[in-house]
Parts: C-alpha cells; sequence; structure tokens
C-alpha cells in the first residue's frame, strides 16, 4: 500500500485541505512520509502551520498556507499561485468538512449555509480551480474528493451534514463522467470513509449545539462511539490514499461495512421503504 502511494505520488506535489487536524492531518503526514512534497491547507493558519512543521521536522516536505474552502476567488488564487510556484500538482485532496447537528426545524438558516459552504462548495471549488490545471500540465493530476459513508445514508439531526455529503459524492460522479466523455487526463476520486476516529462530533458539542435533547444525546452517543470504535485517522489515511494511487473511483476505509450500507440505500430505493432510524443510534 505504502509503495503504491510513493509509485504514483513520490517526487510529485499534493495539496490537502482541511488538513490541520483529523484525517486531513493523517493524509498530509502519509503523503510526506512516502516522498510528496505537501502543502497543507487550512482555515485555521496555525493548526497548518504546526503540521507541515511537524512534516519537515520527521524529514518530509511540506508547506502551509491558510485557506478558507467556502471562499472561490481565495480557492482560485491559492491555486493559481501553486501550480505557478510548482509546475504541476499531482493530487488535490478536497478534504475539508465540518458537522453541525440538531432538528431541521431548530437549525438557523446560518449553520444550514456553513456545512454546506465547506463541505459541498468547498469540493465545488476545488475542483473548479484545479481540474482545468491538470488537465493542462504534463502530469496526470488527480482530483480525490473526500465524501462520507454519510453520503449513502440518512440519518436524524444530521440534514445538513448528510445533504452536502450526498451533493459531494454526486459531485464527484458528475465531473468524472464529464472527464472521461472530454477524454480529459484527470483521475477523480470519491473517498467515502467509515468511522474514523476524529474530533468532528466534539467540536459540534462544544460548539453548542445541538439545542434538542434527542440531537444532544445522540450527539454524545456518537463522539462516545467514535472514539471507542472508530479507526485510526493514520490507518484511514493509508487505505484511502492507497485506493486513490491505484486509480480507484470508489475509495473506503472498510469496504464490507460500505458495501453493507450501499446494499441497504439500494433496497430502500427499489423497495421504496420509508426511511428508518438506524438501530444503532438507539443502543
Amino acid at each position: 500500500m505504502s509503495a503504491v502511494v510513493a509509485d504514483r505520488f513520490g517526487g510529485g506535489v499534493a495539496l490537502v485541505t482541511g488538513a490541520g487536524a483529523g484525517l486531513g492531518e493523517a493524509m498530509v503526514e502519509h503523503l510526506a512520509a512516502h516522498g510528496v512534497h505537501v502543502v497543507v491547507t487550512d482555515v485555521d493558519r496555525e493548526r497548518a502551520t504546526a503540521v507541515a512543521s511537524a512534516c519537515v521536522a520527521a524529514g518530509g516536505s511540506a508547506e502551509a498556507h491558510h485557506l478558507d474552502v467556502a471562499d472561490g476567488d481565495q480557492v482560485d488564487a491559492l491555486f493559481a499561485a501553486l501550480w505557478a510556484r510548482h509546475g504541476d500538482v499531482d493530487l488535490v485532496v478536497s478534504n475539508a468538512g465540518i458537522e453541525s447537528g440538531d432538528r431541521v426545524c431548530d437549525m438557523t438558516p446560518a449553520q444550514w449555509r456553513k456545512v454546506m459552504a465547506v463541505n459541498t462548495d468547498g469540493a465545488f471549488h476545488c475542483a473548479r480551480s484545479a481540474v482545468p490545471r491538470m488537465a493542462d500540465q504534463e502530469r496526470p493530476g488527480v482530483l480525490a474528493i473526500v465524501a462520507s459513508t454519510g453520503a449513502v445514508t440518512s440519518l436524524p439531526y444530521q440534514s445538513a451534514y448528510v445533504a452536502s455529503k450526498h451533493a459531494a459524492l454526486a459531485l464527484a460522479q458528475c465531473l468524472d463522467l464529464e472527464l472521461k466523455a472530454a477524454e480529459t487526463p484527470v483521475q477523480v476520486s470519491a473517498l467515502l470513509p467509515n468511522w474514523v476516529r476524529t474530533r468532528i462530533f466534539d467540536d459540534v458539542r462544544r460548539a453548542g449545539e445541538p439545542v434538542h435533547a434527542d440531537a444532544r444525546a445522540t450527539f454524545e452517543r456518537m463522539a462516545e462511539s467514535i472514539q471507542e470504535q472508530g479507526m485510526a485517522p493514520e490507518r484511514a489515511a493509508a487505505l484511502l490514499l492507497g485506493a486513490v494511487a491505484r486509480g480507484e473511483f470508489w475509495c473506503f476505509t472498510d469496504p464490507e461495512r460500505t458495501a453493507q450500507l450501499f446494499e441497504e440505500r439500494a433496497r430502500t430505493l427499489l423497495d421504496l421503504r420509508l426511511p428508518a432510524r438506524p438501530g444503532w443510534l438507539t443502543a
């Protein structure tokens, strides 16, 4: 797995958004450890700088930049500067994502828009800025869009997140079709991590969400479960980047569980089943 990442991207340049913590940070570390110069971006400049500095201290090559993926002009300006400096960028990982949880009727429009701006618009901004540049460069490039197994599920109290991830996956699929139709030599990969040990649910609770008691209890259970049962980010990064390096569109951390979720989704649509609350939420 490590060899394929080094063979595909070693000696090249990769950019990862939302790389100041969690899965993004782990992907930066994995790429840097396999000979890739990594552009570490995050809305939190201090986090991005700390991650890049740690990679350099470990013998890797990295640079840090502030980036708010919700701002399309900012994304395009940074991408233009990076292509001008490095010539080719071999891999862009659109990883930046946030969670916001509550009942639909309790969410504010600002909460909804913020999730969509980062999770969906951010992936669009990366695609719009990266793909034309990759199409013109000497080495074939890869755009990897991090969706989630939430992209094929329906969950209470996570309407904004789940909708944004459904949209991110659809964006990846539509983009892949367009590029193939035009015979554009840019690979698109959709990354669907399952249960990865990050602080995403803790961040929601620290922000004072959710306000509804049942939603709060659900997020408390998920925060505990992801720490107890979630895959280590380092392992998840290795699995996902290995699949990307092999040229795969569908990239998973837990193929068996993801196949179950795909089957459940297919059965729901084919049998016209009503939405059902997942059993694990009531455990």
